[in-house]
């Protein structure tokens, strides 16, 4: 079961198991509880709206909770047809969250979907994707 944007909700997943036992030829088994945040990502998602011409940006922050430290090793577009990307502020130690820029570069008239991945040392989350959708007027 994946899990991936589900931090700090509850989930329920269940599956049918076929048994041999004639009576009960088949049981369901469910299994229940809390997803916990890797990382705090605000906004979770980017959504650029505007008209053709208008600069469009945003800042994302990243925020490591201190039960799953990491560093990010680099950043890549899924795309990056039409975002630009960079640190405004790098991760330091103590400083405890890190802020990419995220610009629109579609001059014209249209939509989009791409996605940032952030590269980290984790073996838990080595990749975290932020998803970026523009649609410019």
């Amino acid at each position: 079961m994946g899990t991936s944007g589900d931090g700090g909700r509850k989930i329920r997943e269940s599956v049918r198991i076929k048994t041999n036992d004639p009576n009960r030829p088949y049981m369901e088994v469910a299994v229940t509880g809390m997803v916990e945040k890797f990382v705090e990502i605000k906004p979770a998602h980017i959504r650029f709206m505007g008209s053709a011409g208008k600069p469009l940006f945003m800042d994302v922050e990243i925020i490591p909770r201190k039960e799953y430290p990491f560093k990010i090793k680099r950043l890549e577009a899924s795309d990056g047809a039409f975002i630009k990307y960079k640190f405004k502020e790098k991760c330091a130690e103590g400083k405890g969250r890190c802020v990419i820029r995220v610009e629109n570069t579609k001059a014209d008239k249209g939509s989009y979907v791409d996605s940032i991945l952030i590269h980290t040392d984790s073996s838990l989350r080595p990749i975290i994707p932020i998803r970026i959708s523009g649609r410019i007027l």
